[in-house]
C-alpha cells in the first residue's frame, strides 16, 4: 500500500512544484479512478475466469452453492475486503486489490491537497497518518490478551483472541487508507527537494538505503526465531516495517535521481530484477491459484492423488508461476485489444457515473 501511494503521487503530482499534475486536475474524478482500477482489473477478471472451476469446486464442496456464488460475486466486483472473514476467498492475494480500489477512489480528493503542502506540512501530515495507522493496532493489541504475540501464518485461527477483529485490521479498506497516503506523502517530500522556497535538500549516500534495508531484514530474521522478537505482525508493520520501508524508498529515489554511487540501487537496477519487476503484477495474480493446484489438499489430491510437497515440487511451482506470468504479460497485458477494451469500458462507466 505504501509503495502504491508512492508511485501514484509520483505520476500524479509535479516534480519541484506544489501542484498536482494537469492530468489529475483536468480528468473527471470518476474517470481518473476507473483508469487506475482498469490497470489491474482485466487480468484479475481473466484469472478468475480461468480458475473458476477450481474455485467453485472447492467452495461448493465445503460451503455449498449459495456461499460459493456469494464468494464469486465478492471476488468479481472487488468488494471482498469489506467482508474481512471472506477477504481471502477464491484468489486469496487479490484482497489487496479490493482494498486498493477503495483507497484509489479517495486519492483524487486527497492528492491535490497534498500537492500544495510544503515539507513541514507534509511531515506533520505524515505524523498524523502514522498515528491513524497505529491506533487501531494498539487498541486491538492492548484489549485482547495475547494479541501482541500473534505471528500471522503460523498461528492457528482458533488461537486468535478475536479473529474477526484481527482480519478487519489486516484486510478492511478503511484500516489501510492511511498507509497508502503515507506513501504519497513520502514521495512528495522527495519531489520537493529542489523546489524554490523549500528547505535545503537532504543529503544522502549509500548508507541511506543500506541501513533501512538491513533494519528490515533484521526485523524479519529476529521474528523468524522463536522467542527473539515475538511481536504481532500488526504492530511490527505499523511501528517498524512501514517507516523503515519508506525511508528506504525515499533514499533509493533520491540516490537514483542524483546519480549517487549506491551498490543497493545498482543491484536493484540489474536487468534480471527489472525483468522480474515487470512481471511482478502477473506473478502476484497467478501465484495464489497455481499454489492451490499444488498445495490445497482438496484440489491437489483430486488432480495428483497427493499434495505436491517437497523442494522438487516447489521448484516446479516457481517455474510454473514465472512461465504463466510471462505468457499473461505477453499475450494479455500487452495486447492492444485488451487496452482498447479497457479504455472503452472506462469511458462508458465514467459517463454513466
Amino acid at each position: 500500500f505504501a509503495l502504491s501511494g508512492y508511485v501514484t503521487a509520483y505520476t500524479s503530482t509535479e516534480i519541484g512544484q506544489r501542484v498536482a499534475s494537469p492530468k489529475l486536475l483536468d480528468t473527471p474524478k470518476q474517470k481518473w479512478v476507473l483508469s487506475r482500477v482498469f490497470g489491474y482489473y482485466p487480468l484479475h477478471l481473466l484469472v478468475l475466469f480461468l480458475f473458476s472451476p477450481m474455485f467453485l469446486y472447492a467452495d461448493v464442496h465445503y460451503s455449498g452453492w449459495l456461499i460459493a456464488l456469494w464468494h464469486g460475486f465478492l471476488s468479481i466486483n472487488l468488494t471482498k475486503a469489506w467482508f474481512p472473514m471472506h477477504a481471502e476467498v477464491w484468489n486469496a492475494p487479490t484482497w489487496f486489490l479490493s482494498s486498493l480500489t477503495f483507497a484509489t477512489a479517495l486519492l483524487p480528493f486527497s492528492l491535490p491537497s497534498m500537492a500544495k503542502m510544503n515539507k513541514p506540512q507534509l511531515r506533520r501530515t505524515a505524523g498524523w497518518l502514522f498515528l491513524i495507522n497505529l491506533l487501531p493496532t494498539l487498541g486491538y493489541s492492548s484489549d485482547l490478551a495475547g494479541a501482541t504475540r500473534i505471528l500471522e501464518g503460523i498461528t492457528s485461527p482458533k488461537l486468535y483472541p478475536n479473529l474477526a477483529v484481527f482480519n478487519m485490521q489486516r484486510f478492511h479498506p478503511l484500516f489501510l487508507v492511511a498507509e497508502i497516503m503515507l506513501g504519497a506523502v513520502a514521495c512528495r517530500l522527495v519531489m520537493l527537494d529542489d523546489a524554490p522556497d523549500e528547505e535545503p535538500r537532504v543529503s544522502t549516500n549509500a548508507l541511506s538505503t543500506f541501513v533501512p534495508l538491513v533494519g528490515m531484514g533484521g526485523i524479519l530474521l529476529a521474528r523468524a526465531f522463536p522467542g527473539v522478537l515475538q511481536v504481532s505482525d500488526l504492530l511490527v508493520r505499523s511501528v517498524i516495517f512501514v517507516p523503515l520501508f519508506l525511508r528506504f524508498l525515499m533514499a533509493a529515489h533520491r540516490n537514483t535521481v542524483r546519480s549517487v554511487k549506491d551498490p543497493t540501487v545498482w543491484f536493484l537496477s540489474n536487468k534480471l530484477l527489472v525483468g522480474l519487476g515487470n512481471l511482478s503484477f502477473p506473478i502476484f495474480i497467478v501465484h495464489g491459484p497455481i499454489g492451490q493446484v499444488f498445495y490445497k489438499k482438496l484440489i491437489a489430491t483430486k488432480l495428483f492423488g497427493k499434495v505436491l510437497a517437497g523442494p522438487e515440487y516447489f521448484g516446479t511451482y516457481l517455474v510454473t508461476v514465472l512461465m504463466s506470468a510471462w505468457l499473461l504479460q505477453q499475450t494479455f497485458l500487452q495486447s492492444k485489444a485488451v487496452g482498447n477494451w479497457s479504455k472503452k469500458t472506462v469511458d462508458q462507466l465514467a459517463s454513466w457515473m
